[in-house]
């Protein structure tokens, strides 16, 4: 039966020994994302540890909460604690940038790449003002392409 690829992304993330909680959070993120090979490499290895030491299946989501609540990656509302499986992912990204300055977030650069825009955009509003009336020797000239291979401007 045909899975979209978050449905995959879950279910690997399933494999890997993530938590319900994680998977759903964790699916919307592409794996292409550098961080995320590592992360589910290490969660394997810690399940691994986590048997190999004498712990139970059973034991394993408690195991996981104990290490949301030590690194503070939870929420706190109401008198409960949530976990939340985006502060522990930008806990990793946070260690990956650090052993790879170089490397920028998607989110920075998606960032980036609309302020660019936004700067480029509003250097053609300074040139071209709105509300200005251009005479003819003002507006750009305009070029039209000869069959033979040439071009000459329009005036």
């Amino acid at each position: 039966m045909y899975k979209t690829r978050r449905q995959q992304r879950s279910l690997a993330l399933k494999d890997a020994h993530f938590l319900p909680f994680e998977r759903i959070a964790l699916s919307k993120i592409n794996f292409s994302v550098p961080y995320m090979k590592p992360l589910i490499k290490k969660r394997n290895s810690d399940y691994n540890q986590f048997i190999a030491g004498g712990g139970k299946d059973t034991k394993w989501d408690a195991h996981i909460r104990r290490l949301y609540k030590n690194n503070g990656w939870y929420k706190v509302g109401g008198g409960w604690n949530r976990t939340v499986a985006f502060r522990m992912l930008k806990a990793v990204e946070k260690e990956w940038k650090y052993k790879h300055p170089m490397y920028d977030s998607p989110w920075e650069a998606k960032n980036k790449r609309q302020t660019d825009i936004s700067a480029k955009l509003d250097a053609t509003y300074e040139k071209y003002p709105r509300g200005k009336t251009y005479t003819k020797r003002q507006q750009p000239r305009r070029i039209e392409h000869l069959p033979e291979g040439g071009a000459r401007f329009i005036d």
